[in-house]
Formats: structure tokens, sequence, C-alpha cells
């Protein structure tokens, strides 16, 4: 067995986001239909793309952010720009494909403000896997939203500086 010795290095935590709006639409691959995160596809960001789906009562799954291999997530969070109008329930959750709550369980669009994500799973090396957003929403489709997610991650084996004694 390798003997063990101290580490004497460091890295930058780095940060990746992905913004989404109520009318902007993704390619949902658990059923491969184009669907929008809320709106009707008459207030979509392209009302002319066939086949765009926003019935009421819909969930959509996205994958949002490709994560490096080795990558360990250490924080972040879901922040709401502009609240969701229109669903009486709009919540979005984040994950990975097999666990769509692993990293946010679901959380509300419907006011302004940060949800920071918690930390209170062991922290595992993200094998590749992309991070899974869905959103879900009930009743009436949304007439307004803006929303990101933002991570906060590092990478497992990555030294940026050699600390000196």
């Amino acid at each position: 067995m390798p003997r063990k010795q101290s580490s004497r290095t460091a890295q930058r935590v780095m940060e990746t986001d992905f913004n989404f709006s109520f009318n902007e639409w993704v390619v949902d691959p658990t059923d491969s239909a184009k669907k929008t995160f809320g709106s009707t596809p008459a207030l979509s960001t392209d009302p002319t793309e066939i086949g765009l789906s926003g019935p009421v009562a819909n969930t959509v799954t996205f994958d949002c952010v490709n994560m490096p291999l080795g990558a360990v997530i250490v924080g972040g969070s879901l922040i709401v720009e502009t609240a969701g109008v229109g669903p009486t329930a709009y919540t979005a959750s984040l994950g990975v494909a097999g666990n769509l709550t692993s990293v946010l369980a679901a959380t509300s669009l419907l006011a302004v403000g940060r949800t920071p994500m918690p930390l209170t799973l062991p922290l595992v090396s993200n094998g590749g896997q992309n991070l899974r957003l869905t959103v879900a929403y009930t009743v009436a489709n949304a007439t307004a939203g803006r929303f990101r997610v933002r991570i906060h991650y590092t990478i497992d084996g990555r030294a940026e500086e050699a600390m000196g004694n």
C-alpha cells in the first residue's frame, strides 16, 4: 500500500448556470417530445415549431447541465428571477437519471427568491451524468416566469495551485 502524504494543493470552485423561461422549449429525453417549460405553444419563443406541446398539468424533464467526470457538487441554488404566473402548482427539481430529486427536491417557482441546494446527501463524485431538471405544473399554463439553476462544483484530483509552507 502506498504511503499517504499531506496535500499542499488547492483548486477554485467552478460554477455553471442554466437559465430558462416559462415560454422556452426543449426536447424531453424521457419521451422525445418537444415541450415548453410551462406556456402554451402559442406563447412559446417559437410558436411555429411543429409538434411543440405545453398542455395543462405537464411535466418537462431536461438534461440542463452536462457535468464533467469527477465533478463533486459543493453548492448551488435555484433562483426565481420572475415569479411563475398561471399554474396553481409550478415546481422545479434537480437530480440525475434514476433520482430526479437527488440534488434539489421539488421547489416552488411561484415566488421570487433563492433556494439553496441542501448538501445533506453524501458528496458523490459525478460519473459524467447530466444534471436533470424537472419542471411540473398543474391546472393552468404559465404566462410569466424566469428562472436560473446555479451549480458550484469541484473536480476530484484537480489541482490549480501548490501551497507553500
